[in-house]
């Protein structure tokens, strides 16, 4: 391997760790619709920031942040969140069509920029990666709160400084994770393995190793067959996380008529 692909392997690597994790997280909570609309309108405040020659990664976190913070505070979350995912889409088409450098920066952002992250992107991960080994104790303790929710609503939960503060997490892994892997490879790094993994994990921590597993698996495959066949990372990550996916889902129905 070429030493210049050695920085966006780690890269990769820890932050598909990282998507895999906040992938549980979102699984647990019934909430993975809200991964559209904040991954898309990521996307949108970069392509904004490109635009304006400002840095990007203050606008993508502003615009997914009040995409998020929008739908928690919505009692149809569901539709919300597609037509927020609509609405993004929408505002990164026209300015696509309408201004070339808005065009060059949606197109990262649809391919992913991983081979091209170096050392300051590596800062960015490692310091999201060591926040979350910190936090992962309180991560779970909301996750599993959110999940148990109707049947233990008369005991104390996690207070609303931790909650703000999962949210503030996830927020920050979507969008370094869209930067990274594109918008689409973000997304499926976030909703697969775990979707997969749930079909045979027994526990949460079954949970966490089988979508790590997952995650890393797929991930690996799509970087060797993109450089070997030069495509573009992120479609080829999708692809190759749906079809783990589907092997899993098949494996499992052969065990049950078995």
């Amino acid at each position: 391997m070429h030493d210049w692909l050695l920085l966006p392997l780690l890269n990769g690597v820890l932050m598909t760790a990282l998507l895999g994790l906040a992938g549980v997280g979102l699984l647990l909570r019934g909430s993975v619709w809200q991964v559209f609309a904040v991954s898309q309108w990521a996307a949108v405040g970069g392509v904004i920031a490109s635009v304006a020659l400002v840095p990007v990664l203050l606008p993508a976190l502003l615009l997914a942040g009040l995409a998020l913070a929008i739908q928690r505070h919505w009692q149809d979350a569901e539709r919300l969140s597609l037509t927020l995912f609509l609405a993004g889409l929408a505002v990164v088409t026209l300015l696509a069509a309408n201004l070339s450098q808005a065009s060059l920066a949606a197109a990262r952002w649809v391919d992913g920029q991983l081979y091209f992250t170096g050392s300051r992107e590596l800062l960015w991960i490692a310091l999201l990666a060591v926040l979350s080994v910190v936090l992962l104790p309180v991560l779970r303790q909301v996750w599993l709160h959110a999940q148990r929710q109707p049947d233990i609503s008369g005991q104390p939960g996690p207070g609303l400084v931790w909650r703000t503060i999962e949210l503030v997490w996830l927020v920050l892994i979507i969008v370094v994770g869209a930067q990274a892997l594109g918008v689409p490879g973000a997304m499926a790094t976030l909703l697969l393995p775990a979707w997969a993994a749930a079909r045979v994990a027994k526990n949460l921590t079954g949970l966490l190793v089988w979508t790590q597993l997952l995650a890393q698996l797929g991930f690996v495959v799509a970087w060797v067959l993109s450089l070997s066949l030069d495509q573009p990372f992120a479609p080829v990550l999708v692809l190759i996380q749906l079809l783990l996916l589907l092997l899993l889902i098949a494996a499992s129905h052969l065990q049950v008529r078995d």
